[in-house]
């Protein structure tokens, strides 16, 4: 199994380095190439230019393209505007969350503040959403297609931000039913069905196919927050923000529900700092709460229906393979 999962994620890389590896070149060059005098929103920009290393998103739109017989090779400026719009959410989510570092290096919010950080994470969106009309308006496709395309993506990103604001009512709740937060995870998820959806759309999928692709879209970005969730559970150091300025990890609402577990866990939750040897006991009793078999459950619950969604298109059932973690031996 573990075999199969480290090909995948190799073969995953591979493509998406091939496919987004020179769009993600251009996105740099683009938000560096800006005219801009404030020094700090400049270093700002910059700063984020460094670590934004995002090839999901502009694969997955021309993967989508061509899965239903369009030119992946057009809709590279679409890729980049949306992978420009997502760096955008993700600095805004950090002022919402505090989020001060990730993997070991400072966030726009941890480095310049939270005015800049705003400030950068609009203009951002400004510059996403004119590269995208840019971009559409030199596609060779009928004007009702582009107004389709431009009502989908306002629609699944309205729908992700609606989401994300539902989440906000979880922060340090120990009380959030599973059901709950998973119909937040799902809202949350559109923003890569916007990716799949709109890679359909222009490649001229028929309502069917495009709408087929849009829902593995929607799955697979489900199963890519509740990896985030795993990974936010095993790393001992980080674990402490999330309890605190987030809403709880999925594992931990399951386990709150084994009625054996749920006061040691709940004296930890509330006994202040989670870190290190607290954090490494949180997941033992979550563990031993059926916290993590619940979340694999629900791994492959997902992943089946996205595989259903596919049928035989080999990629995208190797995104899946490699997507889908590896169970932690706790």
């Amino acid at each position: 199994m573990a075999d199969e999962y480290e090909r995948a994620a190799d073969e995953v890389r591979k493509l998406f380095q091939e496919r987004g590896g020179k769009i993600l070149e251009d996105l740099t060059a683009s938000i560096l190439g800006e005219k801009i005098e404030c020094d700090e929103t400049k270093e700002a920009l910059s700063h984020f230019a460094s670590y934004w290393r995002d090839l999901v998103r502009p694969s997955l739109v021309s993967l989508a393209c061509e899965a239903v017989g369009g030119d992946p090779s057009v809709v590279a400026p679409i890729g980049k505007s949306l992978s420009l719009l997502s760096g955008a959410t993700d600095v805004h989510d950090d002022i919402i969350d505090r989020t001060m570092t990730k993997e070991k290096r400072n966030t726009v919010l941890g480095g310049f503040g939270g005015d800049i950080a705003l400030l950068a994470g609009d203009a951002l969106i400004f510059k996403g959403f004119a590269e995208f009309f840019e971009g559409l308006m030199k596609l060779e496709i009928p004007p009702e297609k582009k107004s389709a395309v431009v009502r989908a993506v306002k629609e699944l990103y309205f729908e992700m931000c609606d989401g994300e604001a539902l989440e906000l009512r979880f922060r340090a709740r120990t009380d959030v039913e599973p059901e709950e937060y998973l119909r937040v995870v799902r809202k949350k998820a559109a923003d890569i069905e916007a990716l799949t959806r709109v890679g359909a759309m222009l490649g001229g999928g028929s309502e069917e196919q495009t709408k087929t692709l849009g829902e593995y879209g929607r799955l697979l970005g489900m199963i890519v927050l509740l990896r985030n969730d795993l990974e936010d559970l095993l790393n001992f150091d980080a674990v402490d923000s999330r309890i605190t300025n987030e809403s709880l990890p999925l594992p931990i609402l399951y386990a709150l529900k084994n009625d054996e577990k749920k006061a040691g866990i709940l004296a930890i939750l509330k006994n202040g700092e989670v870190k290190g040897a607290e954090a490494e006991r949180l997941l033992k009793l979550v563990s031993e709460a059926g916290g993590l078999d619940k979340l694999w459950e629900m791994f492959r619950g997902l992943k089946a229906q996205a595989n259903k969604k596919v049928g035989n298109k080999k990629i995208f059932k190797t995104i899946l393979e490699a997507t889908v973690p590896e169970s932690p031996e706790i």
